[in-house]
């Protein structure tokens, strides 16, 4: 009877797989299989037909065990990992009853028949499993998730979502079974997304039957399941770490046993989770799936969604362990190394699906300095936006640390030198701050060269400037404090310094006309070889006249955590304003100044 009741669970769910033939086919033949064996039970029970039973049953559970723990590449449907539901699950339950009791038999041997009378209450539990088994395996449409709608035929609303806490987020979503009225749609890929609008990736070239299904059942599952993480305390407390690059404008929270285990884009375990930053609120947008270790074109990514995805990984970031978590502390320079931290990561492809609207389509990499690296070139890309896309974005938008760092719209710098200037705002931003207290930098050897009466005071790690170390905010060569009228100082911009025997035309050019470096050949120092203090000016000849000193010029150049008229690089003014190279003009970046400085 437990048989019967799985091959009549199997039989009802054939249909709804009608779109993957052979896995129909697949699902006739198990549900012929455990008919007949039941009946054959029924009618002439016996040491053969337990074995058959139990050879069946057995065998479809496996089978059900198998794809609820990993995907089938060979069968065309099941290629992902599916999530269990509530029809498949009774099912297996009877084929396990159905399995067990078999092999009981076989064990125990010749006995008996029971009386009709002892057969009503299992032949009523096995009806009370197998009809509503039957009823939402037969009439949901087939998805690989809890609760998916087939995604031609699913709009997502906004409706808040009620948590079992009570409690609804207004980020969350719901997924209905409402029509999405289909109108002709444009080919080109990628195309603007908004969910709220229905999930339909249909008329893009090259994309087969199944890897559009499947790609939209990606997004209707993760639409219905991501909210569950709709604040980084959810995020936290299930174990996910913010990467600190809230910076960007894109916070991204990992749990890193995600990525070594064997689920491959499950919406239940997402291995990272991106928030919108605005200020001290974080949105959540969506999820970045990371593969394990892998080609960004190996074949079992590319033909999940064939050309609607585009993989990439991030093969440039430096990484370091802060307070036990990895944090991205930097990029790689020009020699692909680090200055600080170690490069890691790049070995792992990854994908995003957004839960939000976004210009650049449901799967967009984020651009700039977030845009990671692929397999393709980035004309060929479809995770990235066209060019019409860019236009709205060109306008400069003036430097605010608050707020993501955006230092476009400025003509001659490349989409690199521009990337490259925003990550170097940004990890300044967010690291930088460890020094805010000025005794905590005198702690760790920085000393005040005594300017303070310029309205900035410079603290210098003499230590630090002919190191092997560029570019670091956990290791700057010297911090600029604004002097406070109650005594105290506020920390307002790195100074970061290049050892004293680069020249300054040989900087690196790594922001473009975004940045200008300098050096100050015009300063004499105390002759103090733990704390030199500025004590005046060099004479016409370039010297300083005795006992003060004058040291080797280190090129050096600012970035400011907070806003200033002359953007986010700008260079001290006035007697404290240091050299150019000749024929260069000083450089103040109106396009993206802000705010009122007296410096």
């Amino acid at each position: 009877m437990a048989s019967l009741g799985a091959g009549a669970v199997h039989a009802a769910a054939t249909g709804i797989h009608a779109e993957h033939p052979q896995l129909a086919r697949l699902f006739v033949a198990v549900a012929a299989a455990q008919l007949g064996a039941g009946l054959w039970g029924l009618l002439r029970p016996g040491r053969a037909v337990a074995a058959v039973l139990a050879a069946v049953n057995a065998a479809a559970v496996g089978g059900w065990l198998l794809t609820r723990l990993t995907g089938v590449s060979w069968i065309d449907g099941l290629e992902a990992r599916e999530a269990a539901q509530f029809a498949d699950t009774a099912c297996a339950a009877m084929g396990a009853v159905a399995a067990g009791a078999a092999i009981a038999a076989l064990l125990v041997g010749t006995r008996p028949s029971l009386t009709p009378s002892r057969t009503a209450l299992p032949a009523m539990a096995v009806a009370v499993l197998a009809l509503p088994a039957m009823w939402t395996g037969g009439t949901h449409v087939h998805s690989h998730a809890d609760g998916a709608a087939h995604a031609h035929d699913t709009t997502v609303t906004g409706e808040p979502v009620a948590h079992e806490d009570g409690t609804d987020h207004p980020h969350d979503t719901t997924v209905t079974g409402d029509t999405v009225p289909h109108e002709d749609h444009l080919a080109t890929w990628p195309r603007p997304w908004d969910p709220s609008t229905g999930v339909d990736f249909s008329g893009v070239e090259g994309v087969s039957p199944t890897q559009e299904d499947r790609a939209e059942r990606l997004v209707v599952e993760t639409l219905d399941v991501l909210p569950r993480w709709a604040t980084t305390e959810a995020a936290e407390a299930d174990g996910f770490r913010s990467i600190g690059d809230a910076s960007t404008g894109s916070e991204h929270y990992i749990r890193y046993d995600y990525i070594t285990d064997d689920r491959f884009m499950d919406p239940n375990y997402p291995e990272s989770l991106v928030y919108t930053v605005d200020g001290d609120s974080r949105t959540l947008a969506g999820v970045m799936f990371i593969a394990s270790a892998r080609p960004t074109d190996d074949p079992t990514l590319t033909d999940y969604a064939g050309p609607l995805m585009t993989w990439h990984n991030h093969g440039d970031l430096c990484w370091a362990v802060i307070d036990g978590v990895p944090k991205v502390v930097g990029t790689t320079g020009a020699t692909g190394s680090c200055a600080n931290g170690v490069n890691t990561g790049g070995e792992n492809p990854m994908v995003h699906v957004w839960i939000v609207p976004h210009q650049c389509g449901p799967f967009a990499a984020l651009e700039g300095v977030g845009m990671g690296q692929s397999a393709v070139s980035e004309a060929e890309r479809v995770d990235l936006c066209h060019s019409d896309h860019h236009a709205a974005t060109t306008t400069p938008q003036p430097y605010d640390p608050t707020q993501p760092i955006d230092l476009g719209g400025v003509a001659g710098v490349s989409p690199e030198q521009q990337a490259a200037a925003e990550n170097l705002v940004a990890v300044t931003v967010v690291r930088l701050p460890q020094w805010a207290d000025y005794r905590v930098a005198e702690a760790a050897g920085f000393h005040s060269i005594g300017d303070a009466g310029t309205g900035a005071e410079h603290f210098i790690q003499w230590d630090w400037i002919n190191d092997d170390v560029w570019l670091d905010p956990d290791h700057p060569e010297s911090l600029v404090y604004e002097p406070q009228p109650d005594g105290s100082r506020r920390l307002v911009s790195a100074m970061y310094m290049l050892p004293d025997t680069t020249a300054l035309s040989d900087v690196p050019d790594i922001g473009g006309a975004l940045m200008q470096w300098h050096i100050h050949d015009n300063l004499c120092f105390t002759d103090d070889e733990e704390a030199p203090q500025v004590a005046g000016l060099t004479r016409a000849d370039g010297s300083c006249p005795a006992p003060l000193v004058k040291f080797a010029p280190a090129p050096m150049i600012h970035v400011w955590i907070t806003p200033h008229a002359c953007g986010p690089f700008a260079a001290l003014e006035g007697v404290g304003a240091g050299q150019i190279l000749d024929g260069e003009e000083r450089l103040c970046d109106h396009a993206h100044g802000s705010g009122d400085t007296t410096f």
